[in-house]
């Protein structure tokens, strides 16, 4: 997303898009689509006032969005204008684009795609059998995925409040003067750190131990979240006989989630 080119998100399930609208929510964010009649207004008040666009359906780019993929921006003073069709607009450095698709395969033309970065999101076999697992453990043993994401969440503290014990410890020691042996300020901070240190290596590796005896009571559920995986992808191999065999990933997501609360 760093990149000086517009990313092109390739997002079948429409969740990276999802998870963009609510990450940038702090911003003001517009989601519109190309075949909105109010699509080129709704671009320019963007383009104007600094907002974040997302547009989605993007199986084509309409010629209004070259100037702004191409950062075709002119220079006047202290400001920049941008051409837009036949309006030429102010050009507020705030204004952000994302382009998104929903086909795991777009067709857009050479000269497109080298002026965008593309992002793909398509759904691999592993990474749908690992949402399916969550889901599957969400009904059978909620407490388990509960158990499981708590217990990430504290590795993922613990390794940072280690960080940055160690760039404390570095920051004292260059900052410290005369003989580190006979600074007993420094000799005593450097015992704290070291106790703190020990304290959070033991509770990782505590923390590492129970994880893996979780792993194995979610393998329990392994099998059917893969067959239920390779089952999406066989349904989605039916679409080359013949077109209508269409499914997406949620109306997929939807039948699994249906067939886990039926009563067996």
């Amino acid at each position: 997303m760093q990149s000086g080119l517009r990313p092109f998100l390739i997002d079948p399930s429409s969740r990276a898009t999802t998870w963009l609208s609510e990450h940038l929510r702090s911003s003001t964010v517009e989601v519109t689509t190309q075949q909105d009649p109010k699509f080129a207004t709704t671009l320019e008040l963007a383009v104007r006032f600094g907002k974040t666009l997302i547009v989605q359906e993007v199986d084509n780019v309409e010629p209004i969005l070259f100037p702004l993929l191409r950062g075709d921006l002119i220079s006047q003073g202290p400001r920049y204008v941008i051409e837009l069709g036949e309006k030429t607009l102010d050009y507020n450095e705030n204004f952000q684009l994302y382009l998104a698709t929903r086909s795991p395969t777009p067709e857009l033309p050479p000269n497109v795609m080298s002026i965008l970065t593309s992002v793909n999101f398509t759904t691999t076999r592993a990474g749908l059998t690992g949402q399916l697992l969550a889901a599957t453990l969400q009904v059978e043993k909620p407490e388990l995925e509960v158990r499981r994401t708590e217990l990430l969440r504290q590795e993922e503290d613990l390794k940072v409040k280690l960080v940055t014990l160690e760039d404390q410890l570095l920051t004292t020691l260059a900052e410290s003067q005369g003989n580190i042996l006979e600074n007993k300020e420094l000799l005593a901070s450097l015992e704290q750190a070291k106790a703190s240190a020990a304290t959070i290596e033991s509770s990782l590796k505590e923390s590492v131990s129970l994880q893996k005896s979780l792993e194995k009571e979610r393998e329990a559920y392994l099998s059917l979240a893969e067959a239920a995986s390779n089952l999406y992808f066989v349904i989605c191999d039916l679409s080359k006989l013949n077109n209508m065999y269409r499914f997406s990933l949620n109306a997929f997501h939807s039948l699994f989630q249906k067939a886990l609360q039926t009563p067996q």
